[in-house]
């Protein structure tokens, strides 16, 4: 490539009022909204999911391995270390 060659690019000219139609585009876009009905129905499916989540999350509780049941039933020593 040639220093040249660049001298040969030419100014590239936008097409008449592709501003104004750009902006109608945008006016649009802003104009259009969700119904309420819409939006309602949404926030009180997300709230439901939130409130499922945390009462499941709340009443978690860890179940202890079984052979720790066996273990403190015996009153066994649950370590394996001969130096205690």
């Amino acid at each position: 490539m040639d220093l040249r060659d660049l001298e040969k690019i030419q100014r590239v000219d936008a097409p008449p009022y592709l501003y104004t139609r750009i902006q109608q585009r945008i006016e649009q876009t802003k104009k259009e909204t969700m119904p309420k009905g819409v939006v309602l129905t949404l926030a009180f499916c997300f709230a439901v999911i939130v409130v499922i989540n945390a009462m499941v999350f709340l009443n978690y509780r860890i179940q202890p391995n079984p052979t720790e049941n066996l273990v403190q039933s015996f009153q066994l020593s649950a370590s394996n270390s001969l130096y205690q």
